[in-house]
């Protein structure tokens, strides 16, 4: 696992200075501690930071061919690649090391762009190739790996992350057009980032920069993979068939490897297909607060560990912890996108380093099998709608309006007359308009009157909009909150203390064949993923099976309330945060207050102004 940087000048006489690229690349020292390399020829520059998983002795980066007319920066790993390899060799292929990357390389000069086709896993990577002075960016089909770019009419600029960007010379300004999308959603859908001008490639597209000009190319969607007729207990066994093939080839290693346990469904189904086969030995790691809250999740992933005797550790964590850390995630998250769960994920990876430099999860299994409390009452809303419009409209909402008390009424009956596609904006949206409406400042308004979170994602639900209501939700989930929200968290943490994460669930095989599983299989009876439940049945133990579903629970309710809430307002209330002129200050006020009296949970949107405003501290202020 690695972090990539580069520069194209379209201008063949204007040279890109090496010691630019250097500085580039130090930014990321994080992502790759064990190396770093570069490749500078007149108008292009190639960095490469290297955390050593695969081929230790020979795998230094970035590589080239033969003759040294193709190279490439590359950050990931290619799981099928020895079969790739051998494919290339009977072409007449000659390799120099053992490692992924150099097949890449190959497969780019048999196949061309269309490379990209024969690849099975996750990565992000720039293919310099001099002959056609063509510049070739490549994000995984997921967006598992992070890649962003910034063009002008004279360069283009690429990075795994923001900052190196910036080192470069690209001004920070803030990109005021996505302030509601992040305020609604809880960060910035791709391709844009809270920065302007600089930009995500999105999942399972391509850049081609050539002759000045850049395309962009979607190489890969599901969009028009629909449901087969088949019965259950084909898809219980396929699923748990293809689950162990992705868990199997996520074993490539040279080096140490664990998994991230949080006594959820999706971890100790990974645990325990990995116990089933034997592996040993096998380290899990699980983060928790005091074993007597209500969100501490320590007793399953005990059960899970000591089931399959894991070498299990477990990091304690404390709200003063907490807070403290927000301004360093910021740093290494880039953007203000900053769930509270975060921040566990950082403190669990650091810990996690001490033993093992790869981690397994089970990211992604929630977006496939309809796995959030929140499917199930947009579903209900669906059928809600089959009411005839007039009593709907009429007396309905109306007086449901009327008797709307709390903050959690009030969302409901915003959500009630919607469409699902301007109702549903993904897992953790509950911002809605009469919550805007009082806490946005008269000039956020027409921003966000000018620039909409709907407007983002109204060309996936267009893609869907054949399909029933779960399914839609599920792409959306897949294509803009999954990489832009829990992939991004999870690389940019895990990399910020030098570990590579793998994420089984997101094997593109898998994701397809979840795309052909019905609807009624996934959520059947009210019961979340239920098909992954059948699937896994005789293999994770039932305690585990049917308890409610957590997530990555952290105490911040409790926190903002008593611990942080001093600390919270002294952000929040501070003049320089009141001079952005972003919100109605009186209501902010009034959030602080019913938080610290436990009236209502606004824990998730006091985590989301604090790190605004923090991110405009660190990265704009100075």
């Amino acid at each position: 696992m690695c972090g990539i940087c580069g520069v194209f000048n379209y201008n063949l006489a204007h040279r890109v200075d090496s010691a630019k690229i250097a500085a580039m690349n130090a930014t990321m020292a994080h992502r790759g501690p064990d190396d770093d390399g570069f490749y500078v020829k007149q108008n292009i520059g190639l960095g490469h930071r290297r955390l050593s998983i695969i081929d230790l002795e020979s795998g230094h980066q970035p590589i080239c061919n033969e003759d040294k007319t193709v190279w490439i920066a590359y950050n990931g790993e290619i799981y099928n690649y020895l079969n790739l390899r051998r494919e290339l060799e009977s072409k007449g292929h000659r390799f120099r090391s053992k490692s992924d990357t150099e097949t890449i390389v190959h497969a780019y000069e048999e196949y061309g762009a269309s490379c990209i086709d024969n690849l099975r896993g996750m990565f992000a990577f720039a293919v310099w190739d001099e002959m056609k002075q063509r510049l070739f960016l490549v994000r995984d089909r997921l967006g598992i790996k992070p890649l962003y770019y910034y063009f002008d009419k004279d360069t283009v600029v690429f990075a795994s992350e923001i900052k190196a960007i910036l080192k470069w010379g690209v001004k920070a300004e803030v990109n005021q057009r996505v302030l509601d999308s992040y305020l609604s959603l809880g960060y910035v859908p791709a391709p844009n980032t809270m920065f302007k001008g600089i930009y995500k490639l999105l999942p399972g597209h391509s850049l081609t920069c050539s002759k000045g000009e850049i395309k962009l190319y979607q190489y890969w969607d599901f969009d028009h993979i629909q449901p087969e007729e088949k019965p259950e207990s084909y898809y219980s066994k396929r699923v748990l068939e293809l689950l162990d093939e992705c868990i199997a080839m996520r074993l490539m290693s040279e080096v140490p490897l664990g998994v991230f346990l949080s006594g959820g469904l999706d971890s100790s189904a990974v645990v325990s297909i990995l116990g089933q086969r034997d592996y040993k030995p096998l380290s899990t790691f699980s983060v928790g607060y005091n074993r007597q809250h209500e969100d501490c999740e320590l007793k399953y992933a005990d059960i899970v560990a000591q089931k399959f005797q894991t070498e299990h550790h477990v990091l304690n964590l404390e709200s003063i912890d907490f807070f403290e850390l927000i301004p360093k995630i910021i740093r290494y998250m880039d953007e203000p996108v900053l769930e509270a769960a975060a921040i566990p994920l950082y403190l669990l990876s650091k810990f996690a380093r001490k033993h093992v430099t790869v981690m397994l999860s089970g990211e992604g299994s929630d977006e496939l099998f309809g796995g959030y409390l929140i499917y199930k009452h947009m579903c209900v809303m669906e059928r809600y709608n089959l009411i005839p419009r007039f009593l709907r409209q009429g007396i309905i909402n109306p007086a449901l309006k009327k008797m709307a008390a709390s903050r959690r009424d009030v969302k409901y009956t915003d959500w009630l007359p919607l469409p699902l596609d301007q109702r549903y904006l993904g897992v953790k949206a509950e911002v809605t308009d009469s919550l805007k409406d009082w806490l946005y400042s008269a000039d956020l308004k027409k921003l966000a009157a000018q620039y909409s979170v709907q407007q983002e994602l109204m060309p996936y639900y267009e893609r869907v909009k054949d399909k029933d209501a779960l399914s839609q939700m599920l792409y959306v989930d897949t294509k803009v909150w999954l990489p832009d929200d829990l992939l991004l968290k999870a690389d940019k943490m895990t990399m910020a203390t030098s570990m590579e994460l793998r994420v089984p669930f997101l094997d593109h095989k898998l994701v397809e064949f979840a795309a052909s599983i019905p609807s009624r299989y996934k959520l059947k009876r009210w019961t979340e993923k239920y098909i992954l439940k059948q699937a896994v049945a005789k293999i994770v133990p039932p305690v585990i099976l049917n308890r409610p579903k957590k997530g990555f629970p952290v105490p911040v309710s409790t926190w903002f309330a008593k611990d942080l809430h001093q600390q919270t307002r002294d952000v929040l209330l501070d003049l320089k945060t009141r001079q952005r002129g972003y919100f109605n200050q009186h209501a902010i006020e009034k959030v602080l207050h019913k938080q610290s009296q436990g009236k209502e949970d606004w824990s998730a949107q006091i985590f989301s102004l604090i790190a605004l405003e923090l991110w405009h501290r660190i990265f704009i202020d100075q």
